[in-house]
């Protein structure tokens, strides 16, 4: 990359927020920021040492929202050239916080209905995830992955459904400096993706700046082959399980179909791009 004005040095130390809704692939979206903007980690102990963000209380499965003053001050620990991940629901308070934050908000989301297969997989193997599901207890029987499925879609008394949630995330799709990546194309082209997100980040936090930045192609490609690499280790992802695109064929039945659409009454799937 070359920079006119002398500001590489600012442009590299962009502040990042890698966020996704639940079981969209936000680890996929971390592993491929992390080489060029490595976590943020706290230095406290307790709720503040996790290199995290959210807006919901007790856990991002709940539609319970967190003051906001709770998000902020956590998002506001990002340091320069490091990165926060999180599940950030909309809202135009938050929205106008991060853009004055200065951050690289990267949005990742998914087609709901693999979203769906994943969290009632990542239910009944609650046990063996590192980033357990709160209160698997909720969905019994746990064995039975169809009716876990089933309540995953239509929502627990504890928990809201997949659609439900979705609602308080469909808004960052419409936000003109929010970056929206779908797992699908990021599985599918790691490497174009990579570049898309890298030109974005540096586009933008040069342009906050009031400055133009130009990419060298030999380290654009050394930078992007780098982020793209990293994305591929399974290993580093507490959650994966396999990532698979357009799994809900498969595992969903005539039911689950037909409590898609009694959910589904704003056809966000139609909406999702």
């Amino acid at each position: 990359m070359t920079d006119q004005g002398g500001i590489a040095q600012q442009v590299f130390e962009a502040r990042w927020i890698c966020n996704g809704f639940p079981k969209s692939g936000t680890h996929l979206l971390v592993q491929m920021v992390n080489p060029i903007a490595p976590y943020q980690k706290g230095t406290d102990a307790g709720l503040f040492e996790r290199p995290w963000v959210g807006t919901f209380l007790d856990n991002s499965w709940t539609n319970r929202w967190a003051p906001v003053e709770h998000t902020a001050f956590k998002a506001g620990r990002i340091g320069n050239g490091k990165m926060l991940k999180g599940h950030l629901g909309y809202t135009p308070e938050l929205e106008r916080f991060l853009y004055l934050l200065g951050v690289i908000h990267i949005f990742i989301y998914r087609d709901l209905r693999d979203v769906a297969v994943s969290q009632a997989w990542h239910i009944i193997n609650a046990e063996e995830a590192t980033l357990a599901h709160p209160e698997p207890e909720a969905y019994e029987p746990r064995a039975d992955f169809g009716s876990v499925l089933a309540k995953v879609v239509g929502g627990t008394r504890r928990f809201p459904g997949v659609v439900d949630r979705w609602r308080y995330y469909a808004a960052w799709l419409t936000v003109p400096w929010v970056l929206g990546v779908k797992y699908e194309d990021l599985v599918a082209e790691p490497k174009a993706w990579a570049e898309v997100i890298f030109k974005h980040a540096m586009q933008q936090h040069a342009d906050r700046w009031g400055k133009k930045v130009s990419f060298d192609p030999h380290g654009l490609d050394v930078v992007t082959s780098v982020m793209a690499k990293a994305s591929q280790d399974r290993e580093k992802s507490p959650t994966f399980r396999k990532g698979q695109v357009g799994g809900w064929r498969e595992a969903f039945t005539a039911e689950h179909v037909a409590l898609w659409k009694q959910a589904d009454t704003e056809h966000w799937l139609g909406r999702q791009g």
